[in-house]
């Protein structure tokens, strides 16, 4: 989603300079040439030092405004600064008055790039109906596009924003493919230097790098800053130099990372663009974990998290209202078709249901305390008795009970000493304490290795002394991981849950939940509310 909402950011940059410098018509006691000058200068320059003053020029523009046009231009500009300010209700809603403004005009190419701004923002907010209507409403925007140039400038557009799309779905080598048309439109209407062929190299730099061909990924990055030379510091330069250091730092280089993290941190701070600090804040924690600077680390995660939850809290307010309009609508058609009488039953259901759910409610809170009482306890008698190994408990048979344990050929484990055995127990012992299974990579080759012996030896090993498959084992080591840290380090209660699950070594937080509920019984939130509580 991250890539995606940058996508929608640089995408309204690039359009604003290549409309404004491309598209200007003579208009009756408008002066189109020093109109779009200060509407640029705004957008590009005034925005990324002083937020308030560009958004107080684009309500002067639009006060100035003599025709449709025009209005729908200085709207659009103050969406596009609302939206990456992180404003999105404000942002659709100048968005849709500009809209209605072009409704009934043969503006088609600003008609295609308003709706497609407003998919582009359903979509970003898994609004699908919305997403969908404005989707089809661009498309036929487009169709009416007459003059050649106009028509592959929007196209190009198009491209862009399904590169971006793609990114997000990790098509990389698709997403190149449609940089690529999308360089072909650009060419095609005339417009396909500066800030677009800055935004293609950015982009095709963005692919290369999650392709891991870092090589490449720099050269379409330091291209991309050599078509930036001399503009004002602005988003997507932002984005080109965190670029830059998320791949030093993906090739170990942590002097160069600082270098290029450094500069694209200046244009983070002077910016009201909460996407582009988010991205910044996301490199700098992985700088601080290649440094091994705990204190920044820290630091740096709480400041993410924090920028988080602002673009959080105010796309959640807006889905909230779009959601609350929809059944707003929907309550008023069933009130036209409804008697009193089906009202009153579904209320008194509803009362019914309520007073059920909080009964069950109450009854599983208190369940879930006991389990994490429970839980803790054990944890806490687990590390006062460590486990030691009695080698006259061990021996080489196979139990084969647990059907989750794949069999394994009998010839091959009875070559397994008693010795061989606490060798590997002993070394799984020094891999537990090493913490090392919170690495994302670590698989049963990879710990096998570690243990100096083969996989069949190791899963039999973990099957029989640990009573659980590999996953399994990894899985625990990584939640007890971190409900130790959530006891004993209290920094670590004020982490979101996916920082959480990125620290213990989870690819994603819903596989850090489920693991986290299966060692424990309760969900994560659930367990940090009760120590909260505690």
């Amino acid at each position: 989603m991250a890539n995606f909402r940058k996508a929608s950011e640089t995408y309204i940059l690039f359009f604003i300079f290549v409309i404004l410098s491309a598209y200007t018509v003579q208009i009756k006691a408008q002066n189109p040439e020093a109109y779009n000058k200060i509407y640029t200068k705004a957008y590009l320059e005034i925005s990324q030092k002083d937020f308030p003053k560009a958004l107080k020029i684009a309500d002067s523009l639009f006060s100035i405004s003599e025709t449709p046009k025009f209005q729908a231009k200085s709207l659009m500009l103050s969406a596009s600064l609302l939206q990456q300010s992180g404003e999105i209700k404000k942002a659709v809603e100048f968005a849709s008055k500009a809209n209605q403004l072009l409704k009934d005009t043969e503006e088609y190419t600003w008609q295609a790039k308003i709706t497609g701004f407003l998919a582009s923002q359903y979509r970003q907010l898994r609004l699908t109906a919305q997403s969908k209507k404005y989707i089809d409403e661009t498309l036929e925007a487009t169709k009416k596009i007459t003059d050649p140039k106009i028509y592959n400038q929007t196209m190009g557009f198009v491209m862009q924003e399904n590169a971006y799309y793609e990114i997000e779905i990790k098509d990389y080598k698709k997403s190149i493919s449609s940089v690529t048309d999308a360089i072909k439109y650009f060419a095609l209407s005339g417009q396909s230097g500066g800030f677009l062929s800055a935004n293609n190299s950015q982009l095709l730099g963005l692919n290369y790098f999650h392709l891991k061909n870092y090589e490449e990924s720099l050269t379409n990055y330091s291209k991309a800053l050599e078509e930036l030379e001399g503009m004002p510091d602005n988003f997507l330069k932002g984005l080109v130099l965190n670029g830059m250091a998320q791949v030093y730092i993906e090739k170990k280089d942590a002097v160069k990372a600082k270098e290029y993290l450094d500069k694209s941190s200046k244009i983070a701070e002077q910016s009201e663009f909460l996407s582009l600090k988010k991205e910044i804040y996301k490199t700098a924690e992985q700088y601080y974990d290649l440094t091994n600077d705990v204190p920044k680390l820290k630091d740096v995660r709480v400041k993410k998290d924090s920028i988080i939850q602002k673009i959080d809290d105010k796309s959640s307010a807006f889905v909230s209202d779009s959601y609350t309009e929809m059944e707003k609508s929907k309550e008023e058609k069933t009130k036209e078709s409804e008697d009193k009488s089906v009202i009153l039953l579904i209320a008194i259901f509803v009362l019914v249901a309520g007073g059920l759910y909080f009964f069950f409610y109450r009854k599983q809170q208190k369940r879930n305390v006991e389990n994490i009482k429970k839980m803790l306890a054990e944890l806490q008698l687990s590390s006062e008795n460590k486990n030691t190994i009695d080698s006259s408990k061990i021996t080489v048979s196979v139990d084969n009970e647990d059907e989750d344990l794949a069999p394994l050929p009998a010839s091959n484990l009875s070559m397994m000493t008693t010795g061989t055995a606490e060798k590997i127990l002993q070394r799984l012992d020094k891999f537990e304490q090493s913490k090392a299974f919170t690495k994302n990579a670590v698989s049963l080759p990879y710990l096998a290795s570690y243990c100096n012996t083969n996989t069949k030896y190791l899963s039999h090993i973990v099957n029989t002394y640990k009573k659980k498959d590999f996953t399994n084992y990894i899985n625990e080591l990584r939640v007890k991981y971190i409900i130790d840290k959530l006891t004993t380090d209290h920094n670590y209660r004020k982490y979101k849950i996916a920082t959480l699950a990125e620290d213990a070594g989870f690819s994603s937080q819903s596989k850090f939940a489920a693991a986290f509920r299966k060692v424990t019984n309760v969900s994560p939130s659930q367990f940090l509310q009760h120590l909260k509580t505690e």
